[in-house]
């Protein structure tokens, strides 16, 4: 099901495509996939080997802020994924209480099928895009950034309103 372009969207048509595509990737979420291991994973823990296997330097805090995520939420997905035999942690690599993440070798498997992954979604993407200019590329950026920037701002609204939240989706 795919939605062509209108001819000229408005602002709000936009936001309304980004709802679309947040929605779909919500319903991929929970969606677990075989990655070449014995178990299938979900993207929440397909993400997470993938922040560990590109961030070579890391510790559960660094790799909270590649996920955007909470260090809590991050410990507790790396935990799973330690429990799974996908993550290992690997103490002294600066000093004795600095915990590094590390990839085992299954993670090491699934890291590699989702980068293929990724590469054929990227092609396909970009195929359907074709090719943006340099003011194109930096209109996307200053879209894709304030998108992050209001759902941090949102994210903040909501977790200091306690557990009801405030009154607005």
């Amino acid at each position: 099901m795919t939605n062509t372009a209108l001819p000229d969207p408005t602002f709000s048509d936009l936001y309304c495509s980004w709802m679309r595509i947040r929605n779909k990737l919500n319903v991929m979420e929970n969606m677990p996939r075989d990655f070449g291991v014995e178990k299938p994973l979900f993207l929440s823990e397909i993400h997470t080997i993938q922040a560990i296997g590109n961030t070579k330097e890391n510790n559960v805090r660094i790799i909270a802020d590649v996920l955007g995520v909470t260090p809590s939420a991050a410990s507790q997905m790396i935990t799973r994924l330690m429990k799974k035999g996908l993550v290992k942690k690997i103490r002294g690599v600066k000093n004795e209480k600095e915990v590094a993440l590390e990839l085992t070798d299954a993670g090491l498997v699934v890291f590699n099928c989702h980068e293929e992954i990724h590469d054929r979604m990227f092609e396909r993407i970009a195929e359907r895009i074709g090719d943006l200019n340099d003011d194109e590329r930096a209109t996307l950026a200053r879209v894709l950034s304030a998108f992050e920037s209001v759902y941090d701002e949102r994210i903040g609204e909501l977790s200091s309103s306690g557990p009801t939240g405030k009154r607005f989706a």
